[in-house]
């Protein structure tokens, strides 16, 4: 029913949680994995702006950091992938500068993915929101099944 799925984190702990899920989901008839890290283009770009005008840092740098950030996220990525893959799934890292919801759109509709699987809440949410505005962009714009799965309560 569910072989290929979408996994995007932000390495956050209801990213976490859904990532339990998704194990399940190997029993289930659950194949192949895409894992997608978002490195956010937006936070990303207030926070290097302001470091860029505080120490007058160049494009050269500026690419050097970039480089930094992605190379983090494939090994964050790496970690899950060896855990997926030893309990049999196939599984494919990706990980893209870009505006979350855009994103994780746009790769389930380029891997075709049969459902998304995703926290309901990333790292900068606020507890009292019911529903992470990433989350609620990509339950309206996609096409494919979401399975979102809650923070724990506490």
């Amino acid at each position: 029913m569910y072989r290929k799925i979408l996994y995007p984190t932000d390495f956050s702990e209801t990213a976490e949680l859904a990532l339990e899920h998704i194990k399940t989901m190997r029993k289930l008839g659950g194949e192949k994995v895409i894992l997608l890290n978002v490195i956010d283009i937006s936070e990303e770009e207030n926070l290097l702006s302001t470091i860029f005008k505080i120490f007058n840092i160049g494009s050269k740098e500026r690419e050097e950091i970039e480089k930094k950030l992605k190379d983090e996220s494939l090994k964050k990525l790496d970690e899950i992938k060896k855990e997926l893959e030893s309990l049999g799934f196939e599984v494919k890292n990706i990980s893209v500068f870009g505006t979350p919801h855009e994103e994780i759109v746009k790769v389930a509709n380029e891997e075709d993915v049969d459902i998304i699987i995703m926290g309901s809440h990333g790292k900068t949410n606020i507890k009292e929101i019911l529903l992470g505005s990433v989350t609620e962009h990509v339950i309206k714009k996609s096409d494919k099944p979401v399975m979102v799965i809650r923070r724990a309560e506490g």
